[in-house]
């Protein structure tokens, strides 16, 4: 066995390690930290220096992990999140109050539209319990809720239709149609309201399968009794990213009227008939805080004003 003093190691490099490990990009993980690339791959080099273990093979300023390095990336990846959330608590009980919930909402919601009311309310009427908010990628906040990490999360119905959650409690809030997002200069931008049918011959941004299948699956799904597969043209990592790749009049993308950039002066929303789409609320059956159901309530008072 190797006699390998952990209190060389820090939590930085810790840090470092588990961003490295993500992104596999020793540049990008640089520019996440504000430190040069030089700097991060002589971190990188003093902890397997410190470990005695090759944790990296480099290849120009892509790495990838060793098997030893993949194990220690499953070990500790969850660190940095349980520490954060540890001194969190912390501060919770500072403060003198013992009862937190941590809500996560899709980044590419608008907030004022149900969120900020909401979190308003449930303050003025539960002033004891800590909210703390975050705001990520579907996928990602459904991470949070299966992995413990967030209480109640706020996401969109194709992210769990068709997707087996034994341990998660749904609820459908906020009934839309979906809409068509495109450039204000479209030839279908003056229509009050479409049909799937008029989208045959648009071109479609999409939200890359391998980041997010479902909403792929449920684009195609909306096409298929028109007779026609969707002619999708460009794939986004992100849904925030959609509106940013929209060039031509004959691009759009499907989303509803929840989306955040949907206002935009160059962009309008228009509804399409016949379709829905739901604010999906969700939270694991096992979870044990009594005061979760009160903040349902509180959703369910907001959505139905």
């Amino acid at each position: 066995m190797h006699n390998v003093d952990v209190r060389n190691v820090d939590l930085g490099q810790i840090m470092y390690f588990i961003k490295v490990a993500e992104t596999m990009n020793i540049s990008k993980t640089a520019e996440y930290f504000h430190l040069t690339q030089p700097v991060l791959s002589k971190k990188m080099a003093g902890l397997e220096k410190q470990l005695d273990l090759q944790l990296f093979i480099r290849t120009n300023r892509l790495v990838s992990l060793t098997p030893a390095g993949k194990y220690l990336y499953e070990k500790w990846k969850n660190i940095v999140s349980g520490l954060e959330e540890d001194i969190q608590q912390a501060h919770i009980l500072q403060t003198g109050r013992s009862k937190s919930l941590v809500i996560a909402c899709m980044d590419s919601f608008r907030p004022e539209n149900f969120l900020v009311p909401l979190i308003e309310q449930f303050r003025a009427d539960h002033p004891d319990i800590h909210l703390r908010i975050e705001s990520d990628a579907a996928q990602d906040i459904r991470s949070l809720l299966q992995n413990n990490e967030a209480d109640i999360i706020f996401s969109i119905q194709y992210d769990f239709d068709n997707r087996d959650m034994d341990q998660i409690t749904c609820r459908f809030f906020g009934e839309t149609p979906h809409c068509a997002c495109m450039k204000r200069t479209n030839p279908l931008a003056g229509h009050e309201s479409l049909s799937i049918d008029d989208l045959k011959y648009s071109e479609f941004i999409c939200i890359s399968p391998q980041v997010l299948p479902e909403y792929v699956h449920m684009l195609h799904e909306l096409c298929q009794p028109y007779g026609f597969v969707p002619n999708i043209t460009n794939y986004v990592t992100s849904a925030n990213s959609l509106t940013l790749n929209i060039y031509s009049d004959q691009e759009i993308f499907i989303c509803d009227k929840y989306y955040a950039d949907g206002n935009s002066e160059n962009h309008v929303l228009i509804p399409i008939r016949d379709t829905a789409s739901h604010i999906v609320v969700a939270w694991r059956k096992d979870n044990p805080k009594k005061y979760l159901s009160d903040f349902i309530k509180t959703t369910e008072e907001v959505f139905h004003r």
